[in-house]
């Protein structure tokens, strides 16, 4: 355990890193500190996250520890260096980030996007690198200093797939030399024709082949960053053989573009991430997706959420502290151990005049800081529970191995709304879900496994698949939509033969299902397929031209497979039929882990219900992401029921007892 307890904490953004130099950027100076730091533990915050940047004064980072020391603060070390001041560029003309297009970012000075140097030019990797050093040697061994963040929310840039620079093209180009035994290799393996290695240009053309040479390409700017992030938290460990080191994920999802390779987070000693919660009926799934998966790359690690927006931010919805409320509670209902707020400063007046969320210029007296205070407080209540408890085993799990990821971004198949709508379906039923990120093994202890778009599986993963339906296990295969041979390729594993995909255009279009009886069954969204055999039961048929829209099949009918994206389709409704429908095929032999009465089913997926377990006891948490009080019974399974009254806008906490 890296720390007792759980840690609530908030980034206090001194010194600022890149823009320091700006007289804008305000707190400055130790009565300033004081003051912050006063409220900040009255607010009942136990930690800072700093981060410190190129231009920080490592003299004044130092009497700013001691002043956490002395206020019994403890420090989350973390380090600006993903963004420069405008003031590197001119010394290091050639340092910016270009993308595909030739374009070079920062655009201008007014440019405050990130990242805003190439990681492999050698002037800025210098300087971060002996930033890191200088910092873990002065710092290292300062009481109030208990981890080290070394990056934030990577990326190799903004722009179309960066980076084309001349540094990562001539590291690109050592690479493939000591990959290759001689240009000929290559130029036979990828249908080139370059001279030499130091000839070598990127591809410019992205290609959906896994072993062709965009694929290649990607890699490699995937593993330079991933590279790059874990030499920094070497370097610290170097410095503090001790120290706990990690950095702050935000997007699983798009490695090929961004480079994000979650798949590494095992090797970093804790597992951290921002969290900015978006729309109501999104944010539990996203939240969700997004822990969960980090839970199950690292599995043993703490989970931290290292950035939360804490107050109003772009078109995202906390603006009031009901609704901050709901989303603490949502991350600490998934056994997370810290929760950083983004951020405290008061008298910021820069370019992002209310990004800080929690109080505004000049002053603390925010409804916003207010609600921090109590649901800070009402968590400590249960903080043994908290930093010991675990989520119920789950039953269910959405099977995503890292090459589905890079499968799907290189065939544009829309994975994220995929996976999200997957998870929302099955967490609206009641059910905990977790994922599979290595190769699935029959010998699972799932009841039930989600296959999300499945592009270019092996033979030995359907084999196992449809071997885990065979001895008892249900399978829902939700079919990729990307082309009509995509399609008809997954089809054929499961025996359907399907034809003619029809992808209308509009923001939202779909047909309405009808079941066996005829009845109303739901809405499917975007896309679709024709399906003309399949050898199995029809639970919806689509009502304008009768063909199955959802089929069981297999042994029991226990693999379901959709004519239509039902993830994507689920995210965009939440619609109570389509969720009713899933629900009558899956429950008789699964039961949901968490049941509850007394929310209308039109309202159920706005109610999420979760428990923790701990040698101190269960906890049940309970959100309310709808306008309406409810008062309703939850039973858990394993569990007694219990009685709430639940808050619109709101979040209830209660202890469970163990069903006689």
């Amino acid at each position: 355990m890296i720390h007792e307890g759980i840690l609530i904490g908030i980034h206090y953004e001194y010194p600022f890193g890149g823009m320091a130099t700006r007289p804008e950027w305000l707190p400055n100076g130790e009565a300033d500190w004081r003051r912050d730091l006063a409220k900040i533990k009255e607010t009942g915050f136990d930690s800072i996250r700093i981060r410190i940047g190129f231009d920080s004064s490592l003299d004044e980072v130092a009497q700013l520890l001691d002043i956490c020391q002395e206020l019994g603060l403890r420090v989350l070390f973390g380090f600006a260096t993903f963004y420069v001041h405008n003031d590197f560029f001119r010394e290091f003309p050639d340092a910016k980030v270009v993308d595909r297009e030739g374009h070079a970012y920062p655009l201008h000075e007014h440019d405050y996007r990130w990242l805003r140097a190439c990681i492999d030019h050698p002037g800025f990797r210098q300087r971060r690198d002996q930033l890191i050093v200088d910092c873990a040697v002065r710092f290292g061994q300062h009481p109030a200093v208990f981890a080290w963040d070394v990056h934030n929310e990577p990326s190799v840039g903004p722009g179309d797939h960066p980076c084309y620079c001349a540094h990562t093209t001539a590291r690109y180009q050592q690479d493939l030399a000591a990959r290759f035994a001689s240009i000929g290799d290559l130029n036979r393996r990828w249908h080139t024709a370059f001279a030499s290695f130091d000839a070598i240009e990127p591809p410019h053309t992205m290609t959906a082949e896994a072993d062709g040479y965009w694929r290649d390409w990607r890699e490699f700017i995937a593993g330079n960053l991933s590279n790059f992030l874990l030499d920094g938290a070497a370097l610290v460990k170097k410095c503090i053989p001790s120290a706990s080191a990690s950095f702050n994920y935000t997007f699983p999802f798009a490695p090929q573009h961004g480079g994000q390779d979650w798949w590494i987070v095992s090797q970093l000693d804790y597992a951290s991430h921002s969290n900015y919660p978006g729309p109501a009926h999104e944010t539990a799934a996203e939240a969700g997706v997004r822990i969960e998966l980090l839970k199950a790359l690292a599995p043993g690690k703490e989970v931290w959420v290292t950035e939360f927006q804490g107050g109003p931010f772009a078109n995202y919805t906390l603006w009031r502290g009901n609704l901050l409320e709901t989303e603490v509670n949502k991350i600490f209902s998934h056994g997370c151990r810290a929760l950083y707020f983004y951020r405290w400063d008061p008298l910021l007046c820069g370019p992002e005049p209310w990004i800080n969320g929690m109080i505004e210029p000049d002053t603390y007296d925010t409804e916003r800081r207010a609600a921090a205070e109590r649901v800070i407080a009402e968590l400590r209540e249960h903080e043994s529970l908290l930093a010991t408890g675990v989520t119920v085993s789950p039953r269910v799990g959405i099977y995503l191995p890292r090459h589905a990821v890079w499968t799907a971004n290189a065939q544009h198949s829309p994975i994220e709304k995929t996976v999200h709508g997957l998870y929302a379906l099955l967490l609206d039923l009641g059910y905990c879900v977790t994922f599979i990120t290595e190769p699935f093994t029959v010998d699972s202890d799932l009841c039930l496994l989600l296959v999300p778009s499945p592009l270019e599986y092996s033979d030995a993963e359907w084999r196992a698949i449809l071997e885990f339906a065979e001895q008892g296990g249900r399978v829902i295969v939700d079919m990729p939509m990307t082309t009509m041979e995509a399609a008809a390729a997954v089809a054929a594993q499961l025996n359907v033969q399907c034809t003619n995909l029809i992808r209308p255009i509009y923001f939202i279009a779909g047909w309405a299902m009808t079941d066996s009886t005829d009845k109303f069954a739901g809405y499917a969204f975007h896309e679709r397929v024709d399906v003309l055999e399949h050898g199995g039961a029809a639970i919806a048929n689509f009502r304008d031209n009768g063909l199955p829209a959802l089929m069981a099949m297999g042994p029991g009918e226990r693999v379901l497979m959709s004519a239509f994206p039902l993830g994507r389709s689920y995210f965009s409704s939440l619609h109570q039929g389509l969720r009713g429908t899933i629900g009558k095929w899956l429950t008789p032999d699964l039961p949901p882990d968490i049941q509850i009465a007394g929310v209308p089913v039109e309202y159920r997926a706005l109610v999420e219900a979760r428990v923790i377990q701990s040698p101190h006891g269960s906890l049940l948490f309970v959100m309310n992401r709808s306008g309406y009080d409810w008062q309703i019974e939850v039973h858990p399974r394993n569990y007694a029921p219990v009685t709430v009254k639940l808050p619109a806008y709101g979040a209830v906490r209660r202890l469970l007892t163990p069903a006689p």
